[in-house]
């Protein structure tokens, strides 16, 4: 029996879905020439991480404003998205930008639950995401889009040095761990407490806070006396919540406290003097690097916005590069969404972090810094704290020292 006309046209629907689900064949809309490539820009502009999503959003800005606003000869545009830190809206926002706005690609979200809702979004579109700086370690490990590509980091990927660097360079032998209760802050602080129990620490406690936590009394008061050190995994308003708990409760009398993931770039305006000396991050970023390339950063972020930027300002601006140059290699064909992931892919940056590339599962190989808060005399803004790197790993993989396959066999941290 032949098959009918409609048939055939429905076959033919059908695997053309699959495909740009995939990512391969069905490159997209024909390239029109003269037509802008479109950029959706998902960062949460309100909401409580506000403060990082403004500087993902101004480190983005500036990349394209000292590019001209192009790549590959063709003009960018950049449509800008409220995510709000919730998946929900992410999901929504990212199907606007598609459906509505016909991106090319997106780039974002900031939130690290929010990554897998809008990898979906490019899962069942073939829209290519690049995701920044949302780092939910399932993304490029146990649950990969080959549409998705990630130019930030992957959570635990800055939890596993830290977890080595308190018990190895500290020698702390029992420490409480405080974390974020939700995606990235179980990552972030299992990766390191995984690292730190392997080489024989114990952990004290494990105290978990909700994000938007207000009250961080009960946090410090719930902390062991026989601690001998405590890490800090924090995000959004809760970093300045806890800061101003610790010292005004007396707590830096009592313990050391140390930041896995806690004093900011973007919220040190709101510290004092009292950071001076805190480790505050394990990080792939500080403002305080000493090299040329982020001197050149910092210094043109600093001039326009009269701040120093935050590694979520970077991550963007790095995202911007990184994809400029996918562009350029393919002469701004982003219609070939497979020749645009595979350039994104090669691509080797050397961005304001220093040299990243990305590994066989889509995630940027790079270094880690362990920082420390100092107070600099900068040219355009005077004395300011900033994160001054004093420890570096090289060439971090998101699967630390394990193989891929002994890492992914253990499955995902969770609380």
């Amino acid at each position: 029996m032949r098959p009918t006309r409609d048939g055939i046209h429905g076959l033919l629907r059908a695997l053309a879905v699959l495909l740009a689900a995939l990512g391969v064949g069905a490159p997209g809309p024909a390239h029109a020439q003269g037509e802008p490539i479109k950029i959706g820009l998902l960062p949460p502009v309100t909401g409580p991480l506000a403060t990082p999503g403004r500087d993902m959003v101004d480190g983005f800005k500036l990349f394209w404003e000292q590019a001209g606003y192009k790549a590959g000869g063709r003009k960018i545009e950049i449509v800008i998205a409220d995510t709000t830190c919730n998946p929900d809206q992410a999901l929504t926002q990212a199907r606007r930008v598609v459906h509505q706005e016909k991106v090319h690609f997106m780039v974002g979200p900031l939130c690290g639950h929010e990554g897998p809702a809008v990898a979906q979004v490019s899962k069942e579109t073939g829209v290519p995401l690049v995701m920044d700086a949302a780092g939910a370690d399932v993304i490029t490990k146990w649950n990969r889009t080959p549409t998705v590509v990630r130019t930030a980091v992957s959570a635990s990927q800055i939890g596993h040095p830290f977890g080595e660097y308190l018990y190895k360079e500290l020698g702390l032998r029992n420490v409480t761990f405080i974390g974020q209760d939700y995606t990235w802050g179980h990552e972030v602080t299992l990766g390191a407490v995984r690292t730190y129990t392997e080489l024989g620490g114990k952990v004290a406690k494990i105290i978990w806070n909700p994000i938007g936590t207000r009250d961080y009394g009960p946090t410090i008061a719930a902390i062991p006396k026989d601690s001998d050190g405590v890490s800090a995994v924090v995000v959004g308003v809760d970093r300045v919540r806890l800061f101003e708990a610790w010292f005004n409760f007396g707590m830096d009398k009592k313990f050391k406290i140390y930041g896995g993931y806690w004093l900011h770039q973007d919220m040190l305006p709101q510290a004092d003097d009292r950071a001076i000396g805190l480790i505050g991050n394990s990080l792939h970023y500080a403002a305080g690097l000493d090299t040329p390339a982020n001197k050149a950063f910092t210094d043109a972020f600093a001039r326009k916005h009269k701040r120093l930027p935050s590694w979520f300002a970077e991550s963007a601006y790095t995202a911007g590069l990184w994809t400029k140059t996918a562009i350029d290699a393919i002469n701004g064909k982003v219609e070939d969404r497979a020749a645009f992931l595979r350039a994104m892919r090669s691509a080797r940056i050397d961005a304001p972090r220093g040299p990243v590339r990305m590994d066989e599962y889509d995630n940027p190989i790079q270094n880690v810094y362990i920082s420390r808060i100092q107070k600099i005399k900068h040219p355009v803004l005077g004395d300011v704290l900033t994160n001054v790197p004093f420890k570096t790993y090289e060439a971090v993989s998101q699967f630390w020292k394990w193989t891929p396959a002994e890492f992914l066999k253990r499955g995902p941290y969770k609380r």
